[in-house]
């Protein structure tokens, strides 16, 4: 699961019950130390964090995965409330960047997912571009794969939201904007 955010993976983790593997990757060193001291807290020793780069291929995962998370490297505009400078770091190079950067990572990690499997990708963003017109362009590179429906667990209030996977927007919805999508491998 190459993500960056560590209460995610505990939770994850602790939703197998000490079964299966999460594979915990992150390019900076300091956030893998974050995911490392929370794992050792709740005694979770299903945790595998360490400093990788997801869009580097490891051939010795191709479909080896029941399930990956990509929570993707993104403009963070969904969390312009309680950081209000961003709008003053994102800049349109910027953003292409980070739109190819996703796409790189979406194309590596698909590979890992095994037949059956799901692969969910998600960002902190509002914008179409990293987000819906993503996952189209994801899903045309790669028709092995289709959206799936988001799970229950998801409040009814949210969900009835979901097109091209599911968009939260903080003056609608009550929380950051987020985006995330539900994808699964055909049999």
């Amino acid at each position: 699961f190459p993500t960056r955010r560590s209460s995610d993976l505990c939770y994850l983790a602790e939703m197998m019950n000490g079964t299966g593997r999460v594979q915990a990757w992150d390019v900076h060193e300091h956030r893998v130390a974050l995911i490392e001291a929370q794992a050792r807290r709740l005694g979770l020793e299903n945790i595998r964090p360490m400093v990788r780069n997801a869009a580097k291929r490891r051939e010795d995962l191709i479909s080896a995965m029941d399930a990956v998370l990509l929570d993707a490297p993104c403009s963070g505009l969904g969390m312009m409330a309680q950081k209000p400078d961003l709008k003053l770091r994102v800049t349109e190079d910027t953003l292409t960047e980070m739109i190819s950067l996703q796409a790189e990572l979406l194309d590596t990690v698909r590979e890992y997912v095994k037949t059956g499997g799901v692969l969910v990708y998600s960002t902190c963003s509002i914008l179409k571009d990293e987000n819906e017109r993503q996952a189209e362009a994801f899903l045309r590179r790669h028709p092995a794969f289709e959206e799936e429906p988001l799970p229950s667990a998801i409040p009814e209030a949210y969900r009835r939201h979901q097109g091209r996977g599911l968009q939260l927007l903080e003056h609608r919805d009550g929380v950051e904007g987020f985006y995330l999508i539900r994808l699964r491998k055909k049999r």
